[in-house]
């Protein structure tokens, strides 16, 4: 039998924490063995539960669920999956969540179905953005400037590092040299000012190169 992901639950709204744990414990194979509401407290437990997934809110007392998630991924890597709930659909608050680099992004919004193939996904070692954030991500430096537009290696590319693949798996799966992937990825980074692989695939379902479902 495989062992249960170890789950700790981010959430400073009790009756919202308490409606997640409900739904996890539904599923099989998914424990939550640590919950917090305070954003400071957050690191400590991941490590103390000995955590594979952490699910954050980003609205958290404290301190603030983007620098949680930075501090997270820079203490554990991928080592912990690291999956924001937000209730904030501002451009410029994706941005940030979208900078600290967590491996999933879910609207509050969306149904217990969403959030389910968003956990699901990361676990999984895939990124995923749900269609809500990504509708509403604007790259910085694209505001105002001529659309620009991707090649259709760049967008193969794109979907492939949405799907969780690493520079090497990508090279092997389109019989391409790992230098050919690297400079790809880059040209397209710099071109619509992407910055990591959760901007890449937000990007990449925002343009329809991706499906997170």
């Amino acid at each position: 039998m495989q062992p249960s992901i170890r789950i700790v639950l981010a959430e400073d709204h009790v009756l919202v924490r308490e409606g997640l744990k409900m739904l996890l414990a539904t599923q099989p194979g998914l424990q939550v063995v640590a919950e917090t509401g305070d954003g400071r407290a957050v690191q400590a437990l991941v490590q103390e539960s000995n955590a594979a997934l952490l699910v954050l809110d980003l609205g958290l007392p404290g301190m603030h669920g983007v620098e949680v998630a930075a501090a997270v991924k820079a203490a554990f890597g991928a080592g912990v999956k690291v999956l924001v709930l937000t209730g904030d659909l501002s451009a410029s608050s994706v941005r940030n969540a979208l900078a600290a680099g967590a491996d999933g992004y879910v609207h509050k919004s969306e149904d217990t179905g969403e959030l389910l193939d968003a956990l699901l996904a990361v676990v999984a070692g895939r990124q995923y953005v749900s269609k809500r954030i990504a509708e509403v991500f604007r790259p910085e430096s694209a505001r105002g400037a001529a659309p620009a537009v991707a090649t259709p290696r760049e967008q193969e590319i794109m979907s492939l590092v949405a799907r969780g693949l690493a520079n090497r798996e990508i090279a092997d799966l389109l019989a391409i040299s790992l230098t050919t992937v690297r400079t790809h990825r880059q040209n397209f980074m710099e071109k619509f000012a992407l910055r990591n692989a959760a901007e890449i695939t937000a990007y990449a379902v925002q343009q329809g190169y991706y499906n997170p479902a």
